[in-house]
């Protein structure tokens, strides 16, 4: 209980520090330089925290801040589709956080997007804003995997808020430079059931 309590805790200062899109650019911008310093910290506090609890368990520490990230981003998503009309079409969502969504959250839009129209979209960020300050040494690699298990939490969250069930992920590859891979669920589940019928049926 005081775990799930500090979870939903963390996630809504984070929410806190991402300012609304209703506010104006400049006053935005003045928000954003203390809201980035103080979400380093607050990332850094909530890293070491769970090191500490999780005793060294990398991918668990891990699956605990995408959690954070999670609750983060369907907040995020409910703020800013508010005003917005529904969106239906999955292409039509997924461009939706490649565009307004990361411009909000991440300061620009996705540099790229890739998909195979079967479920499956990679979205690249050749200069990812929340990486600019690291460097590309073993210790900072590991900080910055905490920092884009957040950012890949905060996507799933608002896939899900906005309607698809996905799961994210996200590989650095130089730093700041990474992708993220959507692979809506269940449309992997419809194939797989359907790869399994054809099996069965032949």
């Amino acid at each position: 209980t005081n775990l799930a309590a500090m979870e939903s805790a963390s996630s809504s200062r984070v929410t806190q520090m991402i300012p609304a899109a209703t506010a104006s650019r400049s006053y935005r911008r003045q928000r954003r330089e203390v809201a980035e310093s103080t979400f380093q910290f607050l990332h850094f506090e909530i890293v070491e925290l769970y090191k500490r609890e999780c005793k060294g368990d990398q991918k668990k520490m891990l699956a605990k801040i995408e959690r954070i990230g999670v609750q983060v981003g369907s907040r995020l998503a409910e703020r800013y589709t508010s005003t917005l009309p529904r969106l239906t079409e999955q292409l039509d969502i997924i461009k939706f956080i490649c565009k307004e969504f990361w411009i909000e959250i991440f300061h620009k839009q996705a540099d790229k997007l890739q998909t195979n129209y079967l479920g499956i979209y990679v979205l690249h960020d050749y200069k990812f804003a929340w990486l600019t300050r690291l460097s590309h040494n073993a210790n900072e690699l590991k900080e910055a995997q905490g920092i884009v298990a957040l950012a890949a939490g905060i996507v799933r969250g608002a896939l899900e808020n906005i309607g698809i069930k996905a799961k994210v992920t996200c590989e650095i590859l130089t730093i700041p430079r990474c992708q993220f891979t959507i692979v809506d669920t269940a449309t992997m589940a419809n194939d797989s059931t359907a790869s399994t019928s054809a099996r069965t049926s032949s």
